[in-house]
């Protein structure tokens, strides 16, 4: 039976209570390999639904924009970990009908600026783009991304050029935070990987094709 998930539209990040979700085959436990295949075992072929809300008002084309960089690089996250077998179902937060049914879902809450602007020099060094939370023993099903530190880190990839390629920009890193706090969901695994997706320290090279830059922790 398909869980269901109930809301009003135009949800912010701030009311994260407030979203009523039912999703099953969520696995506890605080070994990570037990978790990992307990996860993946449960989850079998169902198709992730990811939700995004955003703090802040985001133009279409940078909707489209995120949504096509997600599924290019869900491939690359494919690849690295087995939990995530399946193209997921993409929904705009804010044009969420209710009673969505889904499989298992995964809400993603977009913090601060996801507009990228264009800095002489990169502010972000060491800090968070991303979290999940853990509680008693469980890694919820909701993601956080710094879309303003993500913006600091890649400023400086923006200085002249077009709006439709900084936005290109901003929404393959933002995709790219996204998969990497799937997969802690996904496994019920707060490790980190040396390499690839699931590293724990982004740099630029690892947000776009480009320099490896300052490095900003994942969590």
């Amino acid at each position: 039976m398909r869980a269901r998930i109930f809301t009003g539209f135009r949800l912010l990040a701030k009311m994260i209570f407030g979203l009523a979700i039912v999703a099953s085959h969520w696995i506890g436990g605080s070994a990570c390999a037990q978790n990992s295949a307990s996860a993946i075992s449960g989850l079998g072929a169902l198709r992730t639904t990811i939700v995004i809300f955003s703090d802040r008002r985001m133009e279409d084309r940078e909707w489209a924009a995120l949504f096509d960089a997600l599924r290019r690089n869900v491939v690359e996250a494919a690849a690295e970990s087995h939990a995530i077998a399946v193209m997921p179902e993409l929904v705009r937060g804010d044009a969420m009908k209710p009673g969505l049914g889904v499989d298992s879902a995964i809400v993603v809450f977009l913090h601060g600026d996801c507009d990228l602007e264009p800095l002489p020099r990169r502010t972000a060094f060491g800090v968070p783009l991303g979290w999940v939370h853990e509680q008693h023993g469980r890694i919820e099903p909701f993601a956080h991304v710094d879309c303003t530190r993500i913006g600091q880190v890649l400023g400086g990839q923006a200085l002249r050029v077009s709006r439709d390629r900084r936005n290109s920009i901003m929404a393959g890193a933002i995709a790219r935070v996204i998969l990497h706090e799937w997969i802690h969901i996904a496994t019920q695994c707060s490790a980190h990987a040396e390499q690839g997706i699931e590293k724990a320290q982004f740099g630029v090279a690892d947000l776009m094709d480009g320099d490896d830059q300052p490095m900003a922790r994942l969590w």
